[in-house]
Parts: C-alpha cells; structure tokens; sequence
C-alpha cells in the first residue's frame, strides 16, 4: 500500500488546472464552441474569449528555450471558457485543449480537493468525447497532460521580505560573506524535475506577482507536472494525474519548510 500524501488543511492554493492536449480537431470549427456550450449550459452558464494557447509538449532532455510561435490557418477560432455559476470553476476548450480550472474568486473559497475535482474533469471529459463522437469529429489523439497548482504566498504569511525566504523554502537561503547586498527588491525562480520512465516533467516557479483581486505584491509559487501518458486510453490518462498529483504535493512538501508547514497546517500521517 502506498504512503499517505502529505496534506495540509489551509494550502494557500489559489488555483488548479487539470487538462489534456491532442492533435488539432481539422473538422472542429468555430461554431462547435457554441454547439458545445448549448450543451453544458446549465452548468456552465457564462462564457469568455480567449486567444488559443499554444501548443506545449516535454522534450525528452532538457533544450534551449524558444519562444513559442503560433501559425493559424484558415478561420480563427478563439479559446473559450465556460464558468459555473460561482464562476470559481470552468471548462477551457479549443481544436486541441480541454480543462478544467477551479479557482479562487474572493480568496476565502476552500480547496475542494484533488478527488473531487479529478472527477469532475473526469466526468466532463467524458460528456466532451461523447460531444465529439456525436458531431462526428472523431475520438482525439491526447499527446500531453498538465496538471498545475498556483499557490498564493502572501508577505506577512511566515515571512515580511525577500530576506526571508529561507523561512519558506527549502532551497533558498541568504547569501553570507560580507553582507553588502540587502535584500533583494524582487526574485524569480525556477527548476524542473524528471518523472519517473520518462512520463514528463514537474516544472517549479516563483516569481512576484501583483494578485487580480486586490492588485496585492504577493509570490506565485506554481508546480506543473506536465507529460504524456503512455497510452491514449482513459485508464492510462488518469493513471498520469495520479502520477502528476503525487509529484506535485510530494514536490510542494519537500520545498517548503516545516514551519510552513505548521502555519498550512499539515496533518500528521
């Protein structure tokens, strides 16, 4: 029986995506958003544009880094959100994406946890493939997964400036010697990790953000495992997540300190 996932019962997460890539849709068109939305509408009653995300796929060893290119052919055909009534969950589609966000809107919505929202991807991808096949678009070919945590760290929250990180992460500390830098006026990070038999990578980034709702100075620490699975069934596919999920929480533990971990709360296995 496999250990117990640490757990913490007040994360400052922010926001999760659960999401597949495939091969473009050549017969999806624009109108298939509508069609779609007329479906899911009961649920899912407000809708937004989008521009298309680019496609993003983990080259087997690490590479330069290029700035994504995005050529569209023929008609344009816009990403679209679909948000439930909270607007604190939605379905991103376009020709080559389906997610599922949950999100926080005033910043006090509790984290409804992974189960349950992989089950509603789940079952939302479900009614999607059941969309496509009915259409007669076919069954697509998912070639990446991506699972993203965006958590919030607020300054006051265990630590007042970027002088004190190292009471937040495991991997950062302040620099010795002669102490002629002060504190840094902003930082970024970032790292990536391997999965195991090559399904992907954890990518791990913080950066300053100024947060949406009360235009706030905090930092956006992000972990997103991104892969393919080994196989295009649905068995293999939420295999993945489940992979991912581990990575992601076990990755989210070990970077950040115990006393963090005391102000989040961790439950004790």
């Amino acid at each position: 029986m496999p250990d117990p996932l640490p757990e913490f019962e007040c994360p400052p997460l922010n926001e999760v995506v659960i999401g597949v890539q495939f091969e473009p849709l050549k017969e999806f068109h624009a109108a298939h958003l509508g069609l779609y939305w007329s479906q899911i509408r009961h649920r899912y009653p407000f809708t937004e544009e989008q521009p298309p995300l680019a496609p993003q796929v983990e080259p087997p060893e690490v590479t330069a880094r290029v700035p994504a290119i995005s050529f569209q052919s023929g008609a344009f055909i816009p990403r679209s959100w679909f948000l439930d009534a909270t607007k604190n969950e939605l379905i991103q589609l376009q020709n080559d994406r389906f997610l599922r966000n949950w999100r926080q809107i005033e910043g006090t919505e509790a984290y409804p946890r992974f189960p349950l929202l992989i089950k509603r991807f789940e079952e939302e991808w479900e009614s999607f493939l059941v969309f496509l096949n009915d259409q007669g678009l076919g069954r697509p070919s998912v070639n990446q997964c991506e699972l993203i945590y965006i958590n919030h760290l607020e300054p006051g929250s265990g630590w007042n400036d970027y002088s004190e990180l190292e009471k937040v992460f495991t991997t950062l500390r302040t620099p010795g010697g002669s102490g002629f830098l002060p504190a840094p006026e902003l930082l970024n990070w970032e790292s990536r990790y391997k999965l195991p038999e090559e399904r992907g990578r954890l990518h791990v980034q913080l950066q300053p953000v100024f947060r949406a709702r009360d235009f706030k100075l905090i930092l956006s620490f992000n972990l997103t495992a991104r892969g393919s699975p080994e196989k295009n069934t649905e068995d293999e596919i939420f295999a993945w997540f489940h992979l991912a999920h581990e990575w992601v929480v076990k990755g989210f533990d070990q970077l950040t300190e115990p006393t963090m971990h005391q102000l989040w709360n961790k439950k004790q296995c």
